[in-house]
């Protein structure tokens, strides 16, 4: 059997795109993947939707989300396993949408992952004022920040080795809270009824309330894409579409399957984002040191998450640095093949936590979901947009769609209804005064920093942008 041929558009991009070390094992990425979502837009925020839609609004939503979340990881896929590379959406968009909107995509992914550092690390301040009435935030916040610094200076290898551990045993945890779960809707632990045949009270939920919570609901899914950045440290680049597959599967379980429990178990006038509906299901039944197993597992998976995008970030300014869209400086790695200088810069960045915490912690950190939400809309729209050029231009370069090692299903109707998707998901924001301040703050924000980009695209040229390499 002959060799595929080289497609012009996929080598540059491969070797733009070169230089870190490829160690981590396939088994690891998933865990990447799977930690780095699962946190607390399942574990914290769910309470927030199960409080203004009830229990069958939620599970509705979560449903939703998830296969919008497939949408797109499904035109991910066909693209980071036909160039398996760091940066994955910043590099596609270079190459399949222009450079402007390839170095646009940059910077609003590396914001987006640094505030989401930020969500966490507020997340657990919150999750620690419950665990320990009266110890100080700002205190936990710093221990955080050090921790995850230490755990990313560590070569891919072993952080993917810590990474899969770490996420085994949240998933571990996970599986003990559906079988105690379970054990409560049969009256167990002396519970007696699903709260789903009491839902927070007998008022209609509206389609407005509905609209209100579907970005909130889908935040739950936030961060998938950030399997795309392990692409260029996988040890076998052959296996990305397998990743990929795996990933998406085990988060749409575990998500779904949480999700039905919390709805059935509590009442949606007992929920709130102040703390996890996990938890006030087991103080309900009487089971307080359970309750504090599971914020100890919210606050696991606050900063298991706020580890992985801390990673993702500095992949993505070490991505624009290797383009020419941001500094060489930050295109640095060090003998272990970690970008620590864009590593740094990530990590202080993203500890515009600690101002925030001082400032009004619930009421920023409800903010910072709906300005990371704007960011993922952005962001996963492209992606679609990128996986539907990138099909066509492979084409055009001579490429077999055969060749293709992952081919998203039935294109080009999937990255089709993505884009739609995510368009009908910014509508629906909107509605809610509360998002549509996020999404009107991220409209401005990503519209400077295109503008910024078109004019250095334009003032450099494009071929200075596309090809530059460190």
């Amino acid at each position: 059997m002959s060799e595929p041929k080289k497609v012009a558009c996929v080598e540059r991009v491969m070797q733009q795109s070169s230089g870190l070390h490829r160690t981590m094992p396939i088994k690891s990425a998933v865990m990447v993947g799977v930690g780095g979502t699962l946190g607390t837009g399942l574990f914290l925020s769910s309470g927030d939707v199960l409080s203004t839609v009830g229990p069958w609004g939620a599970i509705i939503l979560y449903i939703i989300g998830g296969f919008i979340a497939w949408l797109m990881t499904a035109c991910l896929g066909e693209m980071s396993a036909a160039m398996p590379v760091s940066g994955a959406q910043q590099a596609y968009a270079t190459e399949f949408c222009g450079p402007a909107l390839g170095m646009t995509i940059g910077w609003v992914g590396w914001v987006g992952g640094a505030t989401t550092i930020s969500a966490q690390v507020v997340a657990s301040a919150i999750i620690m004022r419950d665990v320990i009435p009266g110890s100080p935030t700002w205190l936990w916040i710093v221990v955080f920040a050090l921790v995850m610094l230490g755990l990313n200076m560590l070569d891919a290898k072993l952080f993917g080795e810590i990474s899969f551990w770490a996420s085994t045993l949240k998933l571990l945890l996970v599986v003990a809270f559906i079988i105690v779960g379970a054990a409560m809707l049969f009256g167990g632990f002396g519970y007696d009824a699903a709260a789903v045949s009491h839902s927070a009270g007998e008022e209609k939920v509206t389609l407005l309330a509905m609209c209100g919570c579907i970005l909130t609901s889908f935040y739950a899914y936030a961060g998938t894409e950030i399997i795309g950045s392990t692409a260029g440290e996988l040890k076998d680049e052959n296996k990305m579409g397998t990743t990929i597959n795996l990933t998406i599967i085990v988060l749409l379980a575990v998500v779904l399957v949480c999700i039905a429990f919390v709805c059935m178990l509590l009442p949606a006038d007992q929920a709130d984002v102040l703390g996890s509906p996990f938890a006030y299901i087991f103080r309900n039944a009487g089971l307080d040191s359970a309750a504090l197993v599971v914020n100890l597992i919210v606050l696991t998976s606050a900063l298991t998450s706020g580890n992985y995008f801390v990673y993702e970030s500095s992949r993505y300014l070490w991505s624009m640095a290797k383009f020419g869209q941001a500094p060489k400086f930050f295109a640095t790695t060090n003998k272990k093949g970690v970008p620590v200088r864009a590593l740094g810069i990530s990590m202080i960045c993203g500890m515009a936590a600690i101002v925030a915490e001082f400032v009004a912690p619930d009421t920023v950190y409800v903010f910072i979901l709906y300005l990371i939400g704007g960011c993922n809309i952005f962001l996963y729209t492209v992606i679609c947009a990128s996986c539907y050029k990138f099909r066509k231009k492979y084409i055009a370069d001579g490429g077999k769609v055969e060749d293709l090692k992952y081919k998203t299903p039935a294109f080009p109707l999937i990255p089709i209804l993505g884009i739609i998707a995510f368009m009908l998901m910014l509508v629906a924001t909107l509605v809610d005064p509360g998002e549509r301040v996020g999404i009107i703050v991220c409209a401005i924000l990503y519209l400077a920093i295109y503008i910024g980009c078109r004019i250095f695209v334009k003032k450099k040229g494009a071929d200075a942008v596309k090809n530059v390499s460190v």
